[in-house]
This record gives C-alpha cells, structure tokens and sequence, in this order.
C-alpha cells in the first residue's frame, strides 16, 4: 500500500499551529470534517484521545503520528500537518513536534492500517525527507516529496 493513495493534496495542512497535544487534535479532527472527509468528528476525537492515553504518539524527533481504528471511519484516512513554530505534543523526548501524520481507519482495517503506519514511521527515520516535508512551500509539493519516497 502506498502512501500517497492514501493521503490526498485537500489533507495536507501546512501553517498549523496548536498550544499543546489536546488543542492540536481538537483541531486535526476540524480541519479532517471541514473536508467532508469524517463524519462524526466526536466519536474520532474521542478515539485518537483513548489511544493517546496508552502513550504518546509524539515519537520524537519534532514527529508525530496520531492514530486510531473507529467505526466512525469507512476508509483508511491520512492527512499530513506542519507547524513552524512546534507542538507540544508531550513528546517522548519532550521536544515540540513540526511534523504530524494522523491516521485513521475502520476496525476492521487492522493488516493495512499497521502497513501504513509502519510506512509513515518508515519514511520518517530518513532525515532527507523529515527537511524535504519541513521546507515544501506547498501541498502539491508534500505530496511529490511523498510520491518520491514512497
């Protein structure tokens, strides 16, 4: 499974800024229902904060990777956000996090939901790419820089 099938140019967000972990996921999961592409925001929110609770999805590295399986979600979903100026997403190595991939995808998704993560988490180890996605000017660009690494 490819990266860039899933994730589509209207789900790149760049200019994204949030205070802390929570208002940051309030505000994924708005700006995902102002593209028509969730349908029960709450029901989302609520499970990306129930896995959230396990342990941070803030990996480290200015990353992070919010995830989680719902029946709220018909179809694997990714939408990519940057901020310039940092999250403070409760990082494991408590540093701001610039770079956010959110994954969501049905229950019943569970073998291409974790291929996909494994992927994100994948292209992510690779320096040249985390600077690619933090100087893209533009969504079409993000989506070249993943098409070319995927």
């Amino acid at each position: 499974m490819q990266l860039v099938d899933v994730l589509k140019e209207n789900m790149v967000f760049l200019n994204f800024e949030a205070e802390n972990k929570d208002q940051a996921i309030e505000k994924f999961i708005a700006a995902l229902q102002a593209t028509g592409t969730i349908k029960e925001p709450e029901v989302l929110k609520d499970a990306i904060f129930e896995r959230e609770k396990l342990g941070t999805t803030g990996v480290g590295g200015g990353i992070a990777m919010p995830h989680a399986r719902s029946s709220a979600i018909k179809d694997l979903t990714v939408a990519f956000f940057r901020s310039e100026n940092g999250i403070d997403f409760k990082s494991i190595d408590n540093k701001p996090v610039h770079l956010v991939f959110v994954l969501l995808a049905p229950i019943s998704s569970g073998g291409p939901y974790l291929k996909l993560l494994a992927k994100i988490s994948r292209l992510l180890r690779s320096d040249d790419f985390r600077n690619a996605l933090l100087e893209a000017k533009t969504p079409a660009e993000i989506m070249e820089i993943i098409q070319e690494n995927d």
